[in-house]
């Protein structure tokens, strides 16, 4: 029986790349699936910098026993979004961040932002401003920040990285948050620290004949997003400053045995609470960033909460002696 001869493949068609595309970026899935199961030798760092959201990492215990008193100034439009409005926007959204904690009780950003205007106080404020903003707010963190940049691009990410022949570009709106706080005691910097956010809107638009690419503008909706990712992110970064700081508060009236305080039951003061006055701190300067930082030396006054308002709280000095506008703090040793 003569041998059949074989005949010549057909040209592939279009359909017929497509579905092999398809079917390699399917199986390159599966396969990333399955190296991310448990066991295969993968370890994934789910914590990284206290960025996830988990409430017994990113709402941990504060050295402070009552909650902190905090401020948020106007941010500064670095970004150049526009617009009056944009500085007292990203405020108020990073003071609704703060408010999630139970460990901090933030002042309305609108109070803030009236005296922040009526000051003439711009970004980025002095040490000394900082300490001015706290007494007159009485507050014990003064937070201040800026909308560094709001941009897009196009990358190929993750597992389309190794496959640029198969696959297609991504679009990215991204944007990153500065943001300082200040111990207002002494204008010491308590954290500095950045976000950056980066989110996929589609795919990246394709060249057209000539070769070249229509710029993508960013959305209104996919700058808000973007924003919101950054906020959250600047929020956790924040928290390990914060959650080390104790409470301090000025002396606004001595008689020598007793003495008055301007924080009470809105921030959870109680009796028995214990309170000392520290001695001289030493001064320490940090060449690399400039900050100025502060280590008390042991206390020299000792003092305990005898009665609470809802705004004052009067402590009796047991041991030591204690003047009006001393910066006393919680001591629990």
């Amino acid at each position: 029986m003569p041998c059949k001869q074989p005949q010549p493949s057909a040209a592939p068609t279009l359909s017929t790349m497509n579905r092999a595309k398809a079917l390699f970026v399917a199986m390159l899935m599966a396969a990333a699936m399955t190296l991310a199961l448990p066991g295969c030798g993968v370890v994934t760092d789910f914590v990284k910098d206290n960025e996830l959201n988990v409430p017994f990492l990113n709402n941990p215990d504060f050295e402070s026993p009552v909650k902190l008193r905090l401020g948020v100034l106007p941010f500064e439009d670095q970004a150049l979004i526009g617009g009056p409005e944009v500085g007292p926007n990203m405020a108020r959204l990073v003071s609704e961040e703060f408010q999630k904690n139970d460990h901090i009780l933030v002042v309305d950003p609108a109070t803030v932002r009236e005296y922040v205007e009526g000051r003439g106080l711009r970004y980025p404020v002095t040490p000394q401003e900082a300490m001015e903003i706290g007494r007159d707010l009485n507050l014990n963190v003064v937070v201040e920040g800026a909308l560094s940049h709001v941009g897009e691009h196009q990358q190929r990410t993750g597992w389309r990285k190794l496959f640029r022949w198969f696959t297609d570009k991504s679009q990215f709106v991204d944007g990153i948050l500065l943001i300082r706080a200040y111990d207002p005691a002494n204008g010491t910097v308590i954290t500095s620290r950045s976000s950056e956010s980066n989110i996929r809107v589609g795919s990246a638009a394709d060249p057209d004949i000539d070769g070249r690419v229509t710029p993508y503008k960013p959305q209104q909706e996919d700058i808000e997003e973007s924003l919101d990712e950054a906020l959250e992110l600047i929020y956790y970064r924040s928290l390990d400053g914060l959650r080390a700081l104790p409470f301090k508060a000025m002396v606004s009236a001595s008689d020598g045995e007793n003495v008055t305080i301007g924080y009470g039951q809105n921030v959870g003061m109680r009796r028995g609470m214990k309170f000392a006055l520290m001695s001289n701190p030493e001064v320490i300067v940090s060449d690399i960033v400039g900050y100025t930082y502060n280590l008390p030396g042991p206390p020299i006054a000792r003092l305990t909460v005898e009665s609470v308002s809802d705004r004052t709280a009067t402590l009796k000095v047991n041991e030591g002696t204690v003047a009006i506008g001393d910066i006393i703090q919680s001591w629990d040793k």
